[in-house]
C-alpha cells in the first residue's frame, strides 16, 4: 500500500477511533470532529469539543441535513454533519453542535468513562450512556430519550453496555459482568434476557444465523429469537476491547494472545488461523480482512485462506481500524489522518 494523502490535524486532535464516510466526506472523532475530502484531505471544517467516539450518520425531520451523533467521556451530543457557520475573521465555528444529549455525572467506578460508539437504525439514535449501566434509544432531532433500560441499577462497580447492535427491529446488548439482553427497538420492551458464565463479555454482531457474542476466552452464537446458545468455541483467549467481524458466513475474531482467527459463523470451526498479537476491530472488504495489529501495524488478509496481502508501518501510533471505500483504506493516526491506496 502506499500513502495517497496525509492530513494533518490541528493540536487538539487525538484520534484512534475509526473514521466513517458519507458520500465525499470523511467523519472522525478525537476531542473534537474532523471533516474531510476524501480525494485529497483537505479539511472540509472541524471544530474541538467533548467528542471522543466514532461518529453515527442519522437523518434529522427539522434539518435539512443529516445529524452525527458522537459520544464524549461524560455524555452524548448531536452534530450537524455539514458543519457550523464560520464567523469571519475568527477560527470560531457555530451551529456545529445541535443539541447535548442524556448526561452522566459520574466517572465510574474505574474511572473516566469510555465513549462507546453510537449506532442508528430507521431513524433513531442507540447508544450506552458513558459511566452509567444505561443504554438509551435517542430522538435525532434534539437528543431527546425515547427509552433508557438500566441493569443493576444500585450497583455502581457494574460495567456499562457495550456498542448496541440493531437489527430487524431488536437492539442487542452486552454488559459487564456476565449480561446479554435483547429489546425491541420501538420501544424499549426487554425481548430476552441471559446470564453468562463468563466474567468479561464484549460487543455484540447481529446476523441472520444468531447474535455473535464474544466473550475473554471464548465465541459464542446465540438465538436471535430467545438468547438459546446455539455453540460456543473456546479460543483459550485474554479478550478485553476486540469486536469481531462477520462476513460471508465467518467470524473473523482476535483471543488477543497470539492469533486471528477465521470461524464458520454455522459451527465454530476454524477455518484459518494466523499469528497475531493485541487487540483488533476487523474490516472485511474486497475480498481482504483488514486489522491493525498491536495498535500500530495495518495488515490484511485473504478472506478465504488467511494468506497475509501486505502489512503497513504507520510513524506514529495508535492506528485507528480502517474505513474502506472506492478502493481506499482511510485511517486515524493519532494526529493526522491517513489515506492508502494500491501501490
Amino acid at each position: 500500500m502506499a500513502v495517497a494523502w496525509t492530513h494533518r490535524a490541528p493540536e487538539w486532535f487525538r484520534g484512534s477511533t475509526q473514521p466513517i464516510r458519507r458520500g465525499k466526506t470523511l467523519y472522525v472523532g478525537g476531542n473534537g470532529l474532523l471533516a474531510l475530502d476524501t480525494e485529497t484531505g483537505t479539511r472540509r471544517f472541524s471544530f474541538q469539543g467533548p467528542y471522543h467516539s466514532s461518529p453515527a450518520i442519522v437523518p434529522a425531520s427539522i434539518y435539512q441535513t443529516e445529524t452525527l451523533g458522537i459520544a464524549g467521556l461524560a455524555g452524548i451530543y448531536g452534530l450537524n454533519a455539514n458543519g457550523g457557520r464560520e464567523l469571519p475573521f475568527t477560527n470560531m465555528t457555530v451551529g456545529g453542535e445541535r443539541w447535548t444529549g442524556p448526561q452522566s455525572s459520574s466517572s465510574g467506578f474505574f474511572g473516566p468513562a469510555e465513549s462507546t460508539t453510537p449506532v442508528t437504525a430507521n431513524g433513531t439514535i442507540y447508544t450506552a450512556l458513558p459511566g452509567t449501566n444505561s443504554v438509551v434509544a435517542l430522538n435525532p432531532n434534539n437528543g431527546g430519550v425515547l427509552w433508557q433500560r438500566t441493569h443493576h441499577k444500585d450497583e455502581s462497580v457494574s460495567g456499562t453496555y457495550n456498542r448496541p447492535a440493531v437489527d430487524d427491529g431488536i437492539v442487542f446488548v452486552t454488559a459487564w459482568p456476565q449480561q446479554a439482553t435483547a429489546y425491541r427497538a420501538a420501544t424499549g420492551e426487554q425481548h430476552w434476557h441471559r446470564e453468562l458464565e463468563e466474567m468479561t463479555v464484549l460487543p455484540p454482531v447481529a446476523t441472520d444465523e444468531g447474535v455473535v457474542i464474544p466473550t475473554r476466552e471464548s465465541v459464542q452464537l446465540r438465538a436471535r429469537s430467545d438468547g438459546t446458545l446455539l455453540w460456543e468455541r473456546n479460543l483459550d483467549g485474554n479478550v478485553t476491547d476486540s469486536t469481531p467481524a462477520v462476513a460471508n458466513g465467518t467470524i473473523f475474531v482476535a483471543d488477543e494472545r497470539e492469533s486471528l482467527h477465521a470461524l464458520s459463523l454455522a459451527t465454530g470451526e476454524t477455518r484459518w488461523t494466523v499469528p497475531f498479537d493485541g487487540e483488533a476491530t476487523p474490516v472485511v472488504a474486497d475480498g481482504r480482512v483488514y486489522a491493525v495489529d498491536s495498535l500500530w501495524a495495518l495488515e490484511a488478509f485473504d478472506v478465504a485462506t488467511g494468506e497475509k496481502q501486505f502489512e503497513y508501518h504507520p510513524s506514529e501510533v495508535p492506528l485507528s481500524p480502517p474505513m474502506v471505500g472506492d478502493g481506499m483504506l482511510y485511517l486515524a493516526n493519532r494526529g493526522r489522518i491517513l489515506a492508502l491506496e494500491e501501490a
